[in-house]
């Protein structure tokens, strides 16, 4: 449905947002505040003493919380081309926080893991962030962010999301 708009006796437009419009716009702004958060996110991680880049945060993180995986299935897991994937790892490799090893079921496809002292920047990182974050928890209830936690996940899982 378009938008509704009338004249008032004033001849003032009055505008009438349908449920759908309104529920788009939200949608819109929670994607523009997760930009945001993810920006702000990236100069926390910039100041880091590591100087490890988004990219391979990412893939360390992803490998910290799964078994070890090749390039390609973090490209899938990540949405992002083979391309990037590869060179985060191969910079979390020269950086000592991800390593290869020999992929059992095929040859020249490595697996890539953490290191353990990848693990421990990991862990680290985390909970810098979640202190860093510990401000914002005190307006927040558990209900609340069970439901934030509910809506980005539907967004993710429900949206054709494309690496193209």
């Amino acid at each position: 449905m378009p938008w509704l708009f009338y004249f008032d006796n004033q001849g003032v437009i009055i505008l009438i947002v349908t449920k759908n419009q309104q529920l788009e716009s939200d949608l819109s702004e929670v994607m523009q505040l997760v930009g945001l958060l993810y920006r702000r996110a990236v100069r926390s991680l910039e100041k880091d003493e590591t100087q490890l880049s988004v990219g391979t945060r990412a893939v360390l993180e992803l490998l910290t919380q799964s078994d070890p995986q090749p390039v390609p299935r973090i490209t899938e897991a990540l949405l992002w081309s083979r391309q990037f994937v590869q060179r985060s790892v191969d910079a979390g490799v020269a950086a000592g926080v991800l390593e290869l090893e020999d992929n059992p079921r095929h040859q020249r496809s490595k697996l890539v893991r953490p290191t353990a002292a990848g693990r421990d920047w990991m862990a680290h990182t985390i909970q810098r962030e979640q202190r860093l974050m510990a401000a914002g928890v005190q307006h927040l209830t558990a209900d609340e962010t069970a439901t934030c936690l509910h809506v980005l996940r539907t967004i993710y899982d429900h949206t054709p999301w494309t690496t193209s």
